[in-house]
């Protein structure tokens, strides 16, 4: 049995974490203790079930969304490995440190989030979103403060667990919102992520999981059909749980932004810390408190921003769409059709030549004789005078 393994048994039976370590796969009546193998089926699954939408897409005659190999490498790979990363390191980090330095440690992940956002040019810098983000953070860690002892491996572990999460949110976003690659659809995202998350989570499963799942598949009772069918049930109900809860994550990343969606996430969380305080006895210090008034604080002036700042887009694309309209009319009123004969414009010069009168060789013909009569009755008139 290795080193790391004791850990991980350690951790479990841990006062601290007892609570919470094993909260996906309590209700399991029969102990089914595996969590890394638990993700691993919700990823298969979510797999099986995107590319099931997809073929039931194809069969009502629906073109559906083709991704090169060569920008699943590039864009759609780093995302998967990055959403395997953090969910093996953060269980690997639940395994070394107790809750509440785990808790304490990912409230760091809204604080990557926002670089990376920066970075990437997701989001515009303001410091009234760094002060958000600095009071969320800040008043998440002070609102599941506890003394405890300090693991910095577990805490380095917790930390690169906090960085995955950042840049898998973001480059989530990127794909979704300002990519050329025209991936808006949370299914077809899903198609192409799941099974990139496995390369991670495989081996960090096997690490830990792999002596123990062995030994239980050896001393397992095949023939209790009703516990292996409860566990099964469970696993893949719990599965079609994720599923859902992913296509709502991508649809919040697609219309809103990473950060909004960090935001949420840690609005989960405060509800089950109340809900331990209140249903589970557990104690609320006075800085516990400031931390949650804090959070509180911080969520509602984002809310509040991103109504602002949704209202003056709208107001935005709306005065582009009348400006564009109305140069558009006057280019139609002030223009000269182009596409009619030069004879059918309006032309100051022509028109003055056209009204300018002419006088023909015949009309002067005419002219010349009347004067040349003229000047003969003239002289004829002076002879007999």
């Amino acid at each position: 049995m290795t080193r790391s393994y004791i850990k991980y048994q350690v951790a479990k039976d841990a006062d601290d974490t007892s609570d919470y370590f094993l909260q996906p796969t309590q209700e399991f009546s029969n102990g089914f203790h595996f969590p890394f193998i638990v993700v691993i089926c919700h990823l298969l699954v979510k797999f099986l079930l995107s590319a099931l939408i997809r073929c039931i897409r194809t069969c009502w005659k629906k073109q559906q969304f083709k991704l090169p190999f060569q920008s699943i490498i590039r864009m759609v790979m780093p995302v998967g490995i990055a959403s395997g990363l953090d969910v093996g390191l953060s269980n690997w980090a639940i395994s070394l440190i107790t809750m509440s330095l785990y808790t304490m440690t990912k409230s760091t992940t809204i604080i990557f989030i926002l670089g990376f956002a920066l970075f990437l040019k997701l989001e515009k810098k303001s410091w009234t979103l760094t002060c958000i983000v600095i009071m969320i953070s800040g008043g998440l860690f002070m609102f599941t403060y506890k003394s405890t002892q300090f693991g910095i491996f577990g805490f380095i572990i917790c930390l690169l667990a906090s960085f995955s999460s950042g840049i898998r949110w973001t480059m989530t976003q990127l794909i979704m919102q300002k990519s050329k690659l025209g991936m808006k659809s949370p299914i077809d995202m899903m198609y192409y992520m799941q099974l990139w998350m496995l390369l991670p989570i495989v081996p960090v499963m096997i690490w830990f999981e792999g002596p123990h799942l062995y030994n239980s598949f050896k001393t397992t009772d095949w023939n209790d059909v009703q516990t292996i069918a409860m566990t099964t049930t469970a696993i893949f109900g719990s599965s079609i749980i994720a599923f859902h809860m992913e296509v709502m994550e991508f649809l919040v990343v697609t219309y809103t932004s990473s950060l909004t969606l960090s935001i949420i996430g840690i609005i989960k969380e405060i509800c089950i810390l109340i809900l331990a305080v209140e249903w589970e006895g557990d104690q609320m210090s006075d800085l516990n408190f400031i931390g949650l008034l804090m959070c509180l604080c911080g969520i509602t002036i984002h809310t509040i921003q991103k109504a602002l700042s949704n209202k003056n887009k709208k107001a935005e694309n709306l005065e582009f769409q009348v400006n564009s309209l109305s140069s558009n009319n006057l280019k139609t009123e002030e223009g000269i059709d182009t596409n009619l004969p030069l004879l059918t414009q309006k032309s100051t010069s022509l028109t003055n030549l056209l009204n300018t009168e002419f006088s023909s060789d015949e009309d002067d013909v005419i002219k010349h004789g009347e004067n040349s009569t003229q000047i003969l009755s003239n002289i004829l008139q002076r002879r007999e005078q």
